[in-house]
Formats: structure tokens, sequence, C-alpha cells
């Protein structure tokens, strides 16, 4: 059981990664509608005209950022052919951070739209990246099972950000939910920060 346990462990440095990415995403995830319809539309209550605006305006940067993240990929997988994907996938995760963070410190609707660009770049990244490092750590006949252990650094976040979020929300910025937005943006430049470390070690040991 232990020996099947020591072959995922080339995993854990990327799980790590994972973990602050994912922890940063799910705080956009959950609080753009509120956050946005708040500060950029002053709407006080759902279902005014105002939410719904917002509303609208969070499905448009949503999908700036799933558009630019598709048609980035191209162009990413020809930089990471050239470059240590760790150290790219770094500079994209900087990227999203300071897209999120950027959020706190803009009052316009369209200066927005700048920051899900940056969000975009970081996201496809994260839908790209770690599964290459996946099937460059998976012995071929391992693949599906490296595969499968690799989902639950995706999962584990997910189950910790429904509590954990909720609760820094809550009692830590007593409701305001741009500071947790915030936050998730220095999670993912934590993980960008993690993910250069592991970038100049394996340099090291290369």
């Amino acid at each position: 059981m232990l020996k099947n346990l020591k072959k995922y462990l080339p995993l854990l440095p990327l799980f790590l990664v994972q973990f602050f990415t994912w922890l940063g995403l799910f705080s956009l995830w959950i609080y753009a509608t509120p956050v946005i319809s708040t500060y950029f539309f002053v709407a006080k209550t759902p279902g005014t005209i105002d939410f719904e605006s917002g509303t609208t305006w969070v499905g448009i940067c949503f999908a700036l950022y799933s558009f630019l993240g598709a048609t980035f990929t191209f162009t990413l997988h020809k930089i990471l052919k050239k470059n240590p994907k760790y150290g790219v996938h770094a500079l994209a995760l900087l990227f999203g951070g300071i897209g999120m963070i950027s959020m706190e410190f803009i009052h316009s609707k369209w200066l927005l739209l700048l920051s899900f660009v940056f969000i975009g770049i970081a996201w496809s990244s994260i839908s790209t990246t770690p599964y290459l490092l996946v099937g460059e750590m998976a012995p071929d006949e391992e693949s599906e099972k490296f595969y499968s252990v690799f989902n639950f650094s995706t999962v584990i976040p997910q189950a910790f950000s429904a509590f954990f979020l909720a609760f820094i929300t809550k009692n830590l910025f007593h409701g305001a939910m741009m500071k947790t937005l915030f936050t998730g943006g220095i999670y993912m430049i934590l993980a960008a920060v993690i993910s250069l470390i592991i970038s100049i070690k394996k340099k090291k040991i290369g």
C-alpha cells in the first residue's frame, strides 16, 4: 500500500501549486457576481436592475477570459516547448493574481475587462500546463492512474473553499466580499511563487 502511494510523490509539488491556484479561482467564481454588481454597478439588493446589469457584465467578463484562455493556448504550447513549464506556469499565474487584485483599485467596468484579460492568460495555463506536467511524470503504463490521482488537486480545494471562503468572508472580512476576491488574487500569486521555486530547483538539478 505504502509502495503504491510513493510512486505518486512527484505529484505533491504540483498539488501544492494547484491548491492555491484553485482556491483563488473559487474565490473568483463564488464572489465575482456579488462583487461586480455591488462595487461596479452599485446594486444594493439582488433582483434590482443594477444587480441584473452587474450579472450581465459578469457574464461578459467570464466569456472574455474563457475566450482568451482558449485562444492563447495555441501560443502557450509554442512557449512551453522552448521554456520550463513550471516557470511559464508561474508567470501565467502571476498575471491571474494581478488581474484579481486589480479589481479593488479600479472603478470602471471597462477597465474591469483588462483585469479579466490577465485572468484569461492565467486560465490558458491552468487548463493546459498542469496536465502536460502530469504527462511528463507518469510512466506510460500508469498515466490513467496518475491523471485520476491528479483530479484530487481540484476536488480538495473545492471542498475546502466551500467552508473556508465563507468563513473568512463572514468572520475576518465582515461581509466585505471584495476583500475575499482580493485575497483570492494573493492565493494565485502564492501559487505562482511556489511554481517558480519548483522551476528554479528543477533547473539546478537538471
